[in-house]
């Protein structure tokens, strides 16, 4: 399972206009979007030290790449939903039954807020699956920060 934490800050002209402030961690050693202000938010989870081969077990062969692992990942905020839309790829040479992409939305004082969901069944070998985690909350404007990840089986 990979967990990755978005920061946001809000602007006081709009409740619509959360900006990017920077990604805090990527266990997956691509360049997300081209942050560079990492700097200027909270420390990394200390506990989330995964190397990507965390998936209840399973790996991908000799290739040292996890099962499912997301590609990309941002927030959006629209005039009536906000959430994270992601793509996660499926790395194996075989179907995957159930893959499960979880969002946990953070205020600025580290509470969660709330959390968004998103599930696939039968993705194919190869497959790249676009997921979108809605906030079901009440008030986006409180969003400081998120965490998503991707897990397979039930």
């Amino acid at each position: 399972m990979q967990q990755y934490r978005r920061a946001f800050l809000g602007t006081a002209a709009t409740a619509v206009g959360l900006g990017l402030a920077g990604c805090s961690e990527d266990d997956t050693g691509d360049a997300d979007d081209g942050d560079a202000d990492e700097a200027d938010e909270e420390p990394d989870d200390s506990g989330d030290d995964s190397t990507g081969d965390d998936n209840n077990g399973a790996g991908n062969g000799d290739t040292g790449q996890p099962d499912i692992e997301i590609l990309d990942h941002s927030f959006y905020q629209e005039e009536f939903t906000s959430g994270v839309r992601g793509t996660a790829v499926n790395n194996t040479d075989g179907e995957l039954s159930y893959v499960e992409a979880n969002a946990t939305f953070l205020d600025a004082d580290g509470t969660q807020i709330g959390e968004g969901l998103d599930n696939v069944t039968d993705l194919a070998a190869g497959r790249e699956w676009e997921f979108d985690c809605m906030f079901l909350g009440d008030d986006p404007s409180r969003i400081a920060e998120y965490e998503i990840e991707v897990s397979e089986g039930f």
